[in-house]
């Protein structure tokens, strides 16, 4: 029975891994930063509350409660998004807690998947930490100009990033209560479709990225091969 209770364990550990990888969109996609301190509320007791207790059963229950609660309280201190400025795109710009912003300071340590993994999450995070701080006065042209010098500070633009930069320009562009927002937004989507050329779906890499690798190559690819199609259906007239 011990045996089986082990095995039990650890497949769940095994799993905890890619999902606190996971867990990261909700960082990248969600408004609500609560989001992000309820999901790893849960991951705490799916990956390590669960585990522990197959593991030592003797442990008691309010001890896993307060590992559960522990995880959730570090996450919400931390926030999904680091306090570094925007300036850098290579700054780590995701939040302590989240599995990008843990791992990211390692990247050049790590296998090429995980690497373009891990910095292209980060530029996601740097593009949405744009998103919250779109001043709610500002003057269109000086404001587009300092945004647009930013994005094109990467050296590797990936093109995983050019949903966030569509939500980027939507923001910008209709705060500014301009007539012609509409306009700038269907120009801009195009520019930067040119600019974040990046795709990891397109990468080969070695074997010893496997299975990282082809996982990443699907995700990401789920943009890359699709968003240029969605784009380019839809029509704006001038």
């Amino acid at each position: 029975m011990l045996r089986l209770r082990l095995l039990f364990a650890i497949i769940i550990l095994i799993l905890a891994l890619p999902f606190w990888r996971f867990i990261d969109m909700i960082a990248i996609a969600s408004p609500f930063e609560w989001l992000l301190t309820f999901a790893m509320f849960i991951w705490a007791g799916i990956f390590i509350a669960i585990p522990l207790k197959l593991i030592k059963q003797k442990i008691k229950v309010w001890m896993l409660f307060l590992i559960m609660f522990g995880v959730a309280g570090l996450s919400y201190l931390s926030s999904p998004l680091s306090k570094m400025a925007t300036e850098n795109p290579t700054f780590n710009h995701c939040g302590q807690m989240t599995y990008t912003g843990m791992i990211y300071p390692a990247a050049k340590l790590l296998t090429d998947a995980y690497r373009d993994d891990l910095e292209a999450r980060n530029q996601m995070c740097w593009i949405r930490k744009m998103i919250t701080r779109v001043p709610e006065k500002y003057e269109l042209g000086p404001y587009i100009k300092i945004v647009h010098d930013k994005l094109m500070k990467p050296e590797i633009k990936y093109r995983a990033a050019l949903p966030l930069i569509a939500v980027l320009m939507l923001k910008i562009n209709f705060g500014s209560n301009e007539a012609n927002a509409p306009l700038n937004v269907y120009d801009s989507l195009h520019f930067w479709v040119d600019q974040y050329t990046e795709e990891i779906s397109s990468r080969d890499y070695k074997p010893w990225n496997w299975p990282h690798s082809s996982y990443i190559k699907f995700e990401y690819g789920l943009v890359e091969k699709n968003w240029q199609s969605l784009i380019d259906s839809i029509v704006v007239e001038k």
